[in-house]
């Protein structure tokens, strides 16, 4: 048996092949694999012509290869994959084919092995181009391996909602960002058809599949879709087709961005948006209306004052006063939600407020239901206007009762609590404002609301009452008072289960402000008053009901003329209108200030934008809001008086 192992002695002698061999020669002298005859000792015999013309263009002489080792001609080191087939194919006698590459003169080449009776005929062919053209096919697969990978992390890390689908609308790939917002898991939706569509969405999703089944490609499509849940939300969708290597369509991708948010947001907008068109009507109105109500009042006021009670005409100017309050009631309403009130914050304890209103709205339930009170008995105060809140809690109980009207298990609730702010922001659509605030709820068991009345309940007119049944100004003013506080509000409602508004006003860190002079009454004097009013009607109930308290007044139209008119005089009061043309009230107080140091000043106005917003007077600044009667004017007048005793003694002197 031969020593495969062994190196064959190196006689360089020709082998000596058998009968088979030399039978063989002839035939495998010219076909276009490389054809080498092996003796029994590995060495190398005859060479075709392939294998010659080989071994010339490597540069060697093929007379010199015969009686070689075979390793020497096929440059093959101990212990690679080919020799070692060689080696084994020697001692099994057992036929070999190379399935890897070996490399021959630069080339990379395939090779069989065949035993026969007197050695091995070693067939080589060149498969160079088939070795470049798999490796180029490796490198491609590994590249579409990273590339797919990439697209896959791409995909998976992405913010937005990545779905993948096949052209019947089953899940293909569900990203974690999709998982987030749906709710789904990968392993619950992969496979199954997708599960998002609200019955609602179905018509404009078919036609969104037709769009993209056709080829096209869809950008910012704005839609619904459902949660796991049930909670539907906005969305916002882009798609594109896939095409297979063949170019056709096998299915779609799909981004989606939740807008929920934004659209809240907008909706907040459009809300502010109305405020201010509607406020901006109201507010032009008011000022003229309530100058119009300023005399209407007073004028009915001063002339019942000549009447005996028992008098029919005094009944009747009675009834043009409550018509005139009503009138001045819908206007403050009008200035409350479209926040350009003046309002006057200080600390305030809630649970006192609800308990001093709690006679009154038991009343307002006392045939559609109970109340019932649960008050947090360590509440904070809060930093607001006593009136207005007084009627955010009237508004939002008149609200509740409304709607369990008819019901006969009834029910208001008043809750308060504490109440710290953090994220609660994203799900309202405002803008943040995280800290301590005093939470207020009202709570019914009525009626409910679906999400499009929920939508418009704070929308100024907008009522679901029957025509003549409400103003539509109710919540609207809770809405504008809130807001104006710096606070928030809040509802949730469901049909036939109730609603439950949420106020929140910010906590008062302060102490509380000294409040006025109580118990005043309706006194006179005899101080000299200067009263500056544009509106002539205004001016003259405003003399005259000051002149029926014993003052003595001067009166002007305007800046100009009441600055003259103090020349040569004192004065103990300065009594001026706000807004009016040449000089704004501000502006004559500060003139007569620097002639006459130390005189009071009691400012009025028929319409508090021009303060509030405008910034002309401090929340503190003594005034008086239009519509009043002749008596709220002696009171604010005496107040305003008898507030500066020290100057008005300065005075005199």
């Amino acid at each position: 048996m031969v020593d495969v192992d062994a190196s064959p002695a190196q006689d360089n002698s020709p082998p000596v092949f058998g009968a088979t061999a030399q039978a063989l020669a002839p035939l495998l002298e010219h076909i276009r694999d490389g054809c080498v005859f092996i003796d029994g000792d590995l060495r190398v015999g005859f060479l075709n012509a392939v294998a010659r013309r080989d071994v010339i263009d490597g540069g060697d002489d093929p007379g010199r290869v015969p009686g070689t080792s075979v390793w020497e001609f096929l440059l093959l080191e101990p212990g690679t994959p080919p020799r070692i087939a060689i080696e084994n194919a020697a001692r099994e006698r057992l036929p070999t084919h190379f399935t890897s590459m070996g490399v021959y003169s630069g080339r990379s080449v395939e090779i069989d092995v065949v035993p026969i009776p007197d050695g091995m005929v070693l067939y080589y062919r060149d498969v160079t181009p088939q070795f470049v053209a798999e490796q180029a096919r490796a490198a491609s697969e590994s590249e579409l391996r990273m590339t797919s990978e990439r697209l896959r992390v791409l995909i998976d890390e992405a913010p937005l909602a990545v779905i993948v689908t096949d052209t019947a609308a089953r899940v293909l790939h569900w990203n974690p960002a999709a998982a987030a917002m749906f709710q789904w898991t990968a392993a619950e939706v992969v496979g199954q058809p997708l599960p998002t569509i609200p019955d609602d969405e179905i018509d404009s999703f078919q036609e969104h599949t037709e769009r993209t089944a056709n080829g096209e490609s869809v950008k910012a499509l704005t839609a619904r879709r459902r949660r796991k849940d049930g909670v539907t939300l906005d969305v916002q969708i882009s798609s594109a087709p896939m095409r297979d290597q063949h170019g056709m369509i096998s299915g779609n991708i799909v981004m989606i961005s939740d807008v929920t948010a934004h659209r809240k947001l907008e909706a907040q907008l459009r809300m502010a948006q109305k405020m201010e068109a509607v406020g901006l009507l109201a507010g032009g109105v008011a000022h003229d209306f309530n100058n119009l109500l300023t005399a209407i009042k007073g004028f009915t006021t001063l002339l019942q004052m000549t009447l005996d009670e028992s008098d029919q005409a005094s009944e009747f100017l009675g009834e043009i006063n409550k018509a005139a309050d009503r009138a001045a009631s819908l206007t403050a309403q009008l200035l409350a939600f479209s926040r350009r009130q003046l309002l006057r914050p200080e600390p305030l304890d809630l649970n006192a407020r609800v308990r001093d209103l709690e006679r009154m709205l038991r009343l307002l339930l006392r045939e559609d239901g109970q109340l019932v009170l649960d008050l947090d008995p360590h509440l904070n105060e809060v930093l607001a206007d006593p009136g207005q809140i007084e009627q955010v809690i009237l508004n939002l109980v008149v609200n509740a009762r409304d709607a369990i009207h008819g019901r006969e298990d009834g029910t208001v609730t008043i809750r308060t609590t504490n109440a710290e702010l953090r994220d609660e922001f994203s799900l309202w659509g405002v803008l943040d404002a995280p800290g301590q605030y005093v939470r207020l709820d009202v709570i019914d068991n009525g009626t409910g609301m679906d999400r499009s009345t929920q939508t418009r309940i704070f929308d100024p007119f907008f009522t679901t009452k029957e025509p003549g049944q409400g103003t539509g100004l109710g919540l609207a003013t809770v809405f504008g008072i809130v807001k104006q506080s710096g606070g928030y509000v809040w509802v949730e409602s469901k049909l036939a289960e109730g609603s439950s508004f949420s106020v929140y006003l910010p906590r008062a860190k302060g102490r509380k402000r000294t409040s006025g002079p109580l118990g005043l009454s309706a006194g006179g004097g005899n101080e000299l008053i200067l009263l500056v009013e544009d509106e002539a009607s205004v001016r003259r109930v405003a003399r005259r009901a000051l002149e029926l308290h014993g003052y003595t007044i001067i009166d002007a139209p305007d800046g100009p003329a009441a600055l003259a008119l103090i020349e040569g005089r004192e004065i103990d009061l300065l009594l001026t209108d706000v807004m009016m043309p040449g000089m704004l009230g501000p502006e004559v107080a500060a003139e007569v200030l620097i002639r006459r140091p130390g005189t009071p000043v009691l400012f009025m106005s028929g319409h508090s934008d021009e303060i509030v917003r405008g910034g002309l007077l401090d929340p503190d600044t003594p005034f008086l809001a239009k519509p009043f009667t002749p008596k709220q004017l002696a009171l604010k007048v005496r107040e305003a008086l008898d507030s500066a005793p020290a100057a008005a003694g300065e005075k005199k002197k």
